[in-house]
């Protein structure tokens, strides 16, 4: 009876652990999907303000966008490092003509020595402005919320539902993450590095999936050889116990 109660939780850890690895190759080719309609998105020619309304669906597509920034309503997102260097990242809306919704631009790095507040650094960029980039989904998390230091506001990440409630105006559900280009006009320098530094893209990689697959099934097969090899050197055992208790005899 003990043997066959082992048996059983052997068994169901075996296959639970076995659930979980073939559930992580499953994330592994949804993300593999994603990654590869990530890449013909952002092979195809760049989008403008006027043809963006003709595009469902925005994500991973390059974006050549004029107009003007609104720094007013900008975001600063916290605790960043730029090569080894504390920054946070300046996310503004960008007024184009002739659409009553704002997109938010990624503009890159400004350095900050405790990653929250740069101080009296100056990120500017006024007038009009033409940002090269590609467009990525804003998160919806619902988890939006700022803190604020010495008059600054600053926020974790941007979240959709927060970014809207805080701006007096509609915007996309995309952002631009900025590219640097041979003509950019961006003037701010510190120790003649140019400020904003324009972040990268998210790396398209195949995450940890592949890894906690292997894992779990490592683990599927350690339960089973070690559940089995206890049973089995359990069932003489048993057996012999049972005939000493008989013959009066070891």
């Amino acid at each position: 009876m003990r043997r066959l109660v082992l048996l059983t939780i052997t068994v169901l850890i075996g296959a639970a652990c076995l659930s979980l690895g073939v559930w992580q190759l499953g994330r592994l080719t949804v993300r593999r999907a994603a990654n590869g309609q990530a890449l013909i998105g952002r092979t195809l020619p760049p989008l403008v303000a006027d043809s963006m309304s003709a595009h469902p669906l925005l994500s991973n597509r390059r974006a050549i966008l004029t107009g003007e920034l609104d720094p007013t309503h900008e975001f600063v997102l916290r605790n960043h490092l730029i090569r080894g260097v504390p920054a946070v990242q300046i996310v503004t809306p960008l007024r184009i003509p002739g659409r009553d919704s704002a997109v938010l631009v990624n503009r890159g790095y400004v350095p900050a020595p405790d990653a929250v507040d740069p101080g009296p650094a100056e990120w500017a960029e006024p007038g009009t402005r033409v940002f090269h980039g590609t467009l990525l989904p804003v998160p919806d998390r619902g988890d939006g919320t700022p803190i604020a230091r010495d008059g600054r506001e600053t926020w974790k990440s941007l979240d959709l539902r927060a970014v809207r409630a805080r701006l007096p105006y509609p915007v996309v559900g995309v952002y631009l993450v900025a590219q640097p280009v041979p003509a950019d006009g961006v003037a701010h320098t510190i120790n003649g590095t140019v400020y904003p530094f324009r972040a990268e893209l998210p790396p398209l990689d195949e995450g940890p999936h592949l890894m906690y697959a292997i894992q779990w099934f490592g683990i599927a097969a350690a339960v089973l050889a070690f559940g089995g090899l206890f049973i089995l050197k359990g069932g003489p055992r048993g057996r012999a116990t049972q005939h000493s208790t008989v013959d009066g005899t070891w």
